[in-house]
């Protein structure tokens, strides 16, 4: 990977981004983030450090892994859904 594009993505790095809007994130009204801990891409490790990320800086959010990886996963919604109903209706 070319040095320049790196520093592109992490100027997006979802992680790095946390300190930066942490108050406009505390305003939300439900963060959601799972994965899968057998995640062929690895997803995994990311969402944790972001679900740090979201701790250290004081930000309400539902983390969850499961048992499974990122192919056919519909039936996450089934969890997802609800909590995101929950938050989101007035």
């Amino acid at each position: 990977m070319l040095p320049q594009r790196w520093r592109r993505w992490l100027q997006h790095d979802p992680v790095r981004l946390v300190d930066k809007y942490a108050a406009n994130l505390r305003r939300l009204k439900g963060i959601y983030i799972d994965c899968e801990w057998r995640d062929q891409y690895h997803i995994h490790y990311g969402c944790r450090q972001l679900s740090r990320a979201l701790e250290k800086a004081r930000v309400a959010h539902h983390y969850e892994e499961f048992d499974d990886t990122h192919s056919d996963i519909d039936y996450r919604m089934d969890v997802s859904l609800p909590f995101l109903y929950r938050a989101l209706r007035p």
